[in-house]
């Protein structure tokens, strides 16, 4: 795999495991070939892998425009504060479409316990999660764990990570195993909060929290700055915070302070809590922990990872890719961030850092503003504003939720007329035809019902497509695409699911020049959707880009893989694994004859 320093590691890691000497020739000569290819290809060119890929922030930094009132944020954003948005962040001046506004390591991450599986089928009988694929320390992809030496949960990429985690934090919630699986990912995350902080500095800040806060004070990413963070604690359900108290009162009384004396020797002796579990001092401890599983509600923020996926069972060299929530994490200063339907940043992970840039140009004096979750784009008003009140506690007031509120009444629906074809209205129960002279109507439920069995028919061919029946695929699927133009407006967005899976039918058969035909409807549906700079384009661009390559139409092909490449690095920075492929295919057209540098 060319990954030499990993396997330098593995062979040390090797050594220390008493590996056979009647085989250490072989050990020896693979070490040398490493050494050897690291010396020819210099080793800042090798592929990474571990903690060679982690973000320590230093390098982003540099991207940065130093803030000298904002730690790990652009000089272009400026901290403000108003009684009606809280702290926000505006744009202190200009901001360029792509332009990087923060970088920040987050100040704790907990990688989620998920048991679904990330291979749908597989061969063997066993179940791959992203708790085997991801470092549990350092969120980085990993190909061979190291697990905890001391329970089956655990497993990191290098050995520095293991030993930071255990220095950290592991030495801790190791014995308290399924408990943590138990109470769930915020209570471990409130918990891991105040064991990397150190317990001096945890009653130092919530002892003294209002005491002399000067206005002017630079804003850092420290648990200063978290703890100051909304709980919303008026707003929580009476049930949620007994359930939550409850919680945290059981955990330190797991917390003893004879655990803490057996268990964490390896941590600062004055981080070690003293004294009995019922003193002062461990109130203070739940105190804490409780705070912070109230904030995560509001301020914890989802690390996502994009998959590249592969169909098994088919031909198609053209790969997919689905996003999926890691972990959970806080970062102090992304916090700042208010939310806005249609918002004018773009978040991004790298490891356990994010990075948030322009997702367009923003005017000096405009908020910078982030999706929580709900965008308008893919979820609707009113469901929008349910999932805004029930987790955050706000009724959201963007523009995008303000315009759509306006055209409510008069916007057209996602279904035509069956006998004008033209867009339908909805009434209280039934769907009027705007076409005056038409005035046809029908009941709603019924296109709804007519909607989901089309819906159906799409999975079940996409299931054949899966097991590798391409032609029973297709056919189903062009007769989904002919049912759908009976009842669907044309930009309605299963078409552009249709066409997808028709480009990835044809692919699969070597039919390029076929595939992109139907891809290119399909991203013509997603660039109305979701806008001409949206991930969502980014990634169909993507999947057109190998498309046109392997059906070698060169110059088709160049154009897009460009404007690909700059669509996902805004999204997901220059060093991504789909810009590099897309730099990779691009060197290799250039090399062509007859092609010129773009």
């Amino acid at each position: 795999m060319e990954i030499y320093q990993a396997c330098l590691k593995d062979i040390d890691r090797a050594q220390e495991h008493r590996y056979p000497e009647r085989l250490q020739s072989k050990i020896l000569q693979r070490k040398a070939n490493c050494l050897q290819k690291l010396k020819q290809c210099n080793i800042s060119n090798t592929k990474s892998h571990g903690t060679e890929r982690r973000c320590d922030g230093n390098h982003k930094q540099q991207e940065l425009k130093g803030n000298p009132q904002l730690t790990n944020a652009s000089s272009s954003l400026k901290l403000k504060f108003s009684t009606s948005k809280g702290r926000h962040l505006v744009a202190s001046e200009d901001i360029a479409h792509g332009e990087l506004l923060i970088c920040e390591e987050a100040f704790v991450s907990v990688i989620i316990p998920d048991r679904g599986t990330v291979l749908k089928k597989s061969t063997w009988d066993v179940s791959i999660t992203n708790c085997d694929l991801y470092c549990h320390h350092c969120l980085q992809r990993t190909l061979a764990p190291l697990p905890c030496q001391h329970c089956s949960l655990a497993r990191y990429c290098t050995s520095e990570c293991v030993d930071q985690a255990w220095k950290s934090y592991h030495c801790i919630e190791c014995p308290l195993g399924n408990l943590l699986l138990g109470v769930g990912v915020f209570c471990q995350t409130a918990l891991r909060t105040v064991l990397l902080t150190g317990y001096r500095q945890v009653l130092d800040v919530l002892l003294h929290q209002a005491v002399d806060e000067e206005p002017n004070q630079p804003y850092s990413a420290d648990y200063k700055s978290l703890a100051s963070l909304l709980s919303h604690s008026e707003h929580h359900k009476a049930e949620h915070k007994f359930l939550c108290a409850l919680t945290s009162a059981a955990l330190c009384k797991k917390l003893n302070p004879a655990m803490l004396r057996s268990m964490g020797t390896s941590l600062p002796t004055e981080d070690i809590v003293p004294l009995q579990d019922e003193s002062r001092e461990m109130q203070i401890l739940g105190s804490a922990i409780l705070l912070h599983t109230l904030q995560l509600h509001c301020n914890a923020q989802a690390v996502f990872i994009i998959h590249e996926e592969y169909e098994e069972s088919s031909s198609s060299l053209v790969e997919s890719s689905k996003s999926s929530r890691l972990a959970t994490a806080l970062f102090p200063v992304l916090s700042l961030l208010n939310h806005s339907c249609d918002p004018n940043t773009s978040v991004s992970f790298q490891g356990t850092s994010v990075m948030v840039r322009a997702s367009r140009s923003i005017t000096k004096g405009e908020e910078v503003l982030h999706c929580y979750g709900p965008h308008k784009s893919r979820i609707n008003l009113e469901k929008r504003q349910k999932l805004l009140k029930d987790q955050y506690f706000f009724a959201c007031q963007c523009e995008a939720c303000t315009e759509e509120q306006r055209l409510t009444e008069d916007n057209p629906c996602d279904f035509c007329c069956p006998k004008c074809h033209s867009l339908l209205k909805v009434g209280k129960d039934e769907l009027h035809c705007v076409n005056v002279s038409c005035a046809h109507w029908v009941r709603r439920e019924d296109f709804l019902l007519r909607l989901q069995n089309l819906q159906r028919a799409v999975h079940k061919a996409q299931e054949q497509l899966h097991n590798n029946n391409l032609d029973a695929a297709i056919r189903r699927l062009m007769s989904c695409l002919s049912e759908g133009k009976e009842f669907l407006s044309q930009n309605h967005m299963l078409f552009g699911e249709i066409f997808d899976q028709l480009a990835q039918a044809e692919a699969s058969k070597g039919d390029w020049t076929t595939a992109a035909g139907h891809l290119k409807n399909s991203i013509q549906l997603v660039n109305q959707r979701y806008g001409p700079a949206s991930i969502e384009l980014g990634h169909e661009l993507f999947k057109l880009a190998q498309i046109l390559f392997n059906g070698r139409e060169v110059h088709d092909a160049m154009g897009v893989i460009l404007r690909a490449r700059d669509i996902l690095s805004m999204h997901y920075g220059p060093d991504h694994t789909m810009v590099q492929e897309l730099q990779e295919m691009r060197t290799c057209l250039l090399e062509l004859p007859g092609m010129s540098l773009v």
